[in-house]
């Protein structure tokens, strides 16, 4: 059985394994790594963008989405249940340094009207939403 929980909980198969023992390998740094290069670019090609960015696990993912999106002082909204807050050891503000507000929602998931009202006002005195 494979479960997707998270990225910790599925073993590798012996097959995985074996594949990964035979997958030939570089240093993913200096563009050495022909497997990481491959799927960069199977991903790029398929979303048809210039290129793609390989992350090893959805927190490094999450933590480079919300920066590439925010400036330190923002305000970044998100549920109050939400992985990215509860589960992220603090990234949002130790990566970004951004604040969190953080809506009830149901069960994790915000409607439109939650997240628009809160927007923060465009004022020097609040943080950028």
């Amino acid at each position: 059985m494979i479960d997707l929980r998270s990225d910790t909980v599925t073993k590798p198969t012996t097959e995985m394994k074996k594949a990964m023992f035979q997958s030939p390998v570089g240093d993913d740094v200096f563009g050495e790594d022909p497997s990481v290069n491959a799927l960069e670019e199977q991903v790029a090609a398929l979303f048809g963008h210039q290129a793609g960015l390989f992350c090893p696990s959805g927190t490094m993912t999450n933590q480079i989405a919300i920066r590439s999106h925010t400036r330190p002082g923002d305000d970044v909204i998100c549920a109050d249940v939400a992985h990215v807050y509860l589960y992220e050891g603090g990234g949002i503000a130790r990566n970004s340094g951004a604040s969190v507000r953080l809506l009830k929602g149901d069960l994790g998931r915000l409607s439109a009207s939650e997240v628009e009202g809160a927007i923060q006002p465009d004022d020097a005195y609040a943080p950028r939403t």
